[in-house]
């Protein structure tokens, strides 16, 4: 009897439970949540929709236009689920089909870039990889390389906004090392070495504004050194070897080097021709009872152009810009060392008004004695000012374009005169 009232209790309690698990599993089922959830937004939606005013209370007066105020929060809202959507669906694409060793792949001119951080790759507009590496607010910005059209590394180091800033190397179209050291504004600025495109090193220093400025050493192509001193404008600053002596000048000059010297018949003067660096100094007596060395009152830059900071000059307008009026002006028959960059020069191409007669004795390849030559060679000259320096522009005629151009200090200049 006991377990009969027992059993109907326990049913009579098992059948309302049964009920409220019944509809708990009902309420939990994703498909009972979505069915409610879409109704709610459709309903929703329905009710947005509903744009059709019912007083006038119920517009926006824009410009003389009335515009129903159900009808804006549509335009609002859907424009927001349309953002919402479009930026989970491609993120959830971009998850699935662009993600390549742990980073992100992303157009250049893609919106979600700009929400990128740490690596990533860039595809550039024709499609190809150009840039694979750390981005802050859609700029290349941290370490990463630049690679080219051709996929071939353009560029490895820091970036700052895009642009090359800090350690970095530069590499040729070849992906030959061209530089390696410090950039600013993708430029080449402070300690670095550039190398030729045979893979071998050719300066080493300073630089400012992507050229040679400052302390720096050239090098040859069998990575022996050719000349060390001071650089300015991508050139050596020639006039430093005014004053100096022969040994210290081999201090500096390492490369190979021809003497020309005046028999004595014409003088005692001599020319040494410093061929790695295309220049050559005239060294004479010091003169003063204390010092009677030999040492360079002058140096000849056997080049047709000259540069001065940004600008450079190839011909007399050019000059009379950047120094102003000549001090002096007119022909003037070729001096030794003026003769010797002469004839130097016109065994490439022919230069002014060709060789400069001249009788030598080679006493050894490197030693060359001057018997004589021709006196009635004449150039035109341009002779300028500036610094303590004397510069004179020798060409062949009045105006036009200069063959190479001679630095002496101004107060040797002044002591001759």
């Amino acid at each position: 009897m006991g377990g009969n009232l027992f059993n109907v209790l326990f049913s009579t309690i098992k059948g309302r439970f049964v009920a409220i698990v019944a509809r708990l599993r009902l309420w939990t089922s994703w498909s009972f949540i979505r069915a409610r959830v879409i109704g709610g937004i459709r309903d929703f939606f329905f009710r947005l929709l509903d744009v059709k005013p019912k007083n006038k209370n119920d517009y926006y007066t824009i410009f003389g236009w009335m515009i129903s105020k159900r009808l804006a929060y549509a335009i609002v809202v859907i424009i927001g689920v349309l953002s919402l959507w479009y930026i989970t669906a491609t993120t959830k694409i971009f998850d699935k089909l662009t993600q390549n060793g742990g980073m992100r792949t992303y157009s250049y001119n893609s919106i979600l870039l700009r929400l990128a951080k740490d690596k990533v790759r860039i595809k550039a507009k024709s499609g190809y990889l150009a840039y694979e590496g750390e981005v802050s607010k859609g700029y290349c910005t941290g370490e990463g390389k630049l690679y080219s059209p051709k996929e071939v590394l353009l560029y490895s180091g820091t970036f700052l906004k895009n642009r090359y800033e800090g350690q970095g190397s530069q590499y040729y179209d070849t992906g030959i090392l061209h530089y390696r050291g410090n950039f600013h504004d993708n430029l080449y600025d402070g300690q670095g070495v550039l190398y030729r495109e045979d893979g071998s090193e050719e300066y080493e220093g300073n630089f400012f504004s992507g050229m040679k400025e400052g302390a720096g050493k050239l090098v040859d192509s069998g990575n022996n050194p050719v000349y060390e001193g001071t650089f300015a404008s991508d050139r050596i600053v020639y006039s430093e070897l005014l004053g100096k002596s022969a040994e210290e000048i081999r201090s500096m000059y390492f490369g190979d080097q021809v003497l020309y010297e005046e028999s004595g018949d014409i003088g005692s003067d001599a020319v040494v021709y410093m061929r790695d660096i295309g220049a050559l100094y005239l060294s004479q007596s010091d003169g003063s009872a204390t010092d009677d060395s030999q040492k360079a009152t002058s140096v000849i830059v056997m080049s047709n152009t000259f540069r001065s900071g940004a600008s450079e000059a190839r011909d007399v307008s050019d000059l009379n810009e950047m120094f102003g009026e000549p001090e002096y002006e007119g022909n003037s028959a070729a001096i030794l060392p003026e003769a010797i960059a002469i004839n130097l020069m016109n065994e490439k191409k022919q230069v002014l008004n060709g060789r400069v007669d001249m009788d030598t004795t080679e006493v050894y390849s490197d030693d060359i004695m001057v018997n004589s030559f021709a006196q009635d060679y004449t150039v035109y000259v341009y002779t300028y000012k500036r610094g303590g320096l004397v510069y004179s522009f020798v060409c062949r005629d009045k105006g036009g374009s200069f063959a190479f151009y001679e630095i002496m200090d101004s107060g040797d200049v002044d002591e001759a005169a």
